[in-house]
């Protein structure tokens, strides 16, 4: 028998009262409980009983007692670093897959191109240094606000990922200011760290945009 969109709401908020605060974590451990519980409910199953079928299902799922009156902790975190492996693994196949599609290399190639052709040019090296400082703020921005990052063990992960780029391109920047005492940072060496840190950049972010858009599509069929 089918839970209603009700039921499954109510079971949703529970889950999220019990400390599962990533949705996608929620999503997992709430497709587990609607299956258990669809399974053993009858027609004449009351309310009470149905919360007794729920409560079944959490501790199957390694919900247990604690002085707050009990809860996930030890299945949340395990999930959690579940999620971090999964997504390292995936994010090393897309950064393969990239670097094995054409159509990307001669993106690449052509980016490598125009940083050659403008690398002596002060103006145009700056005006492309400050668009992709510009690109990536907008883009994480519309990317919290949207995807509700901080909500989300898998873009958490995906995050912590994508954006090791911009530690690398500090690092590069900057690190020969500090031990050389540049006074102004040369624009070659700008051209060159470009060239290396955006196509990995472009990488991070467009697999940010996949696995969020896929997740919230599994959220949205069960939840709305």
């Amino acid at each position: 028998m089918e839970l209603t969109k009700q039921q499954i709401k109510d079971i949703d908020h529970r889950l999220e009262n019990e400390g599962i605060k990533y949705w996608d974590i929620r999503i997992e451990m709430l497709d587990h409980v609607v299956s258990d519980v669809e399974q053993k409910l009858k027609p004449e199953t009351s309310e009470y009983e149905f919360k007794e079928l729920v409560q079944e299902s959490f501790e199957s799922l390694g919900w247990k007692e604690n002085f707050n009156g009990g809860g996930f902790e030890k299945d949340f975190n395990k999930r959690n670093v579940s999620y971090a492996k999964k997504v390292r693994k995936k994010y090393g196949q897309e950064i393969k897959s990239k670097f094995t599609s054409i159509f990307f290399l001669l993106g690449v190639f052509f980016f490598w191109g125009f940083l050659f052709l403008i690398h002596n040019n002060s103006f145009f090296i700056k005006l492309t240094f400050t668009l992709e400082i510009i690109a990536v703020v907008l883009f994480l921005i519309f990317f919290m606000v949207k995807y509700q990052l901080f909500k989300s063990a898998q873009l958490n992960a995906v995050f912590s990922l994508a954006v090791i780029p911009l530690s690398v391109h500090n690092l590069l920047i900057f690190t020969p200011q500090i031990l050389f005492d540049y006074e102004k940072m040369n624009l070659t060496h700008v051209a060159v760290t470009l060239t290396l840190i955006i196509p990995f950049l472009y990488i991070g972010f467009n697999f940010m945009l996949k696995e969020a858009k896929a997740t919230q599509s599994i959220y949205n069929e069960l939840i709305e």
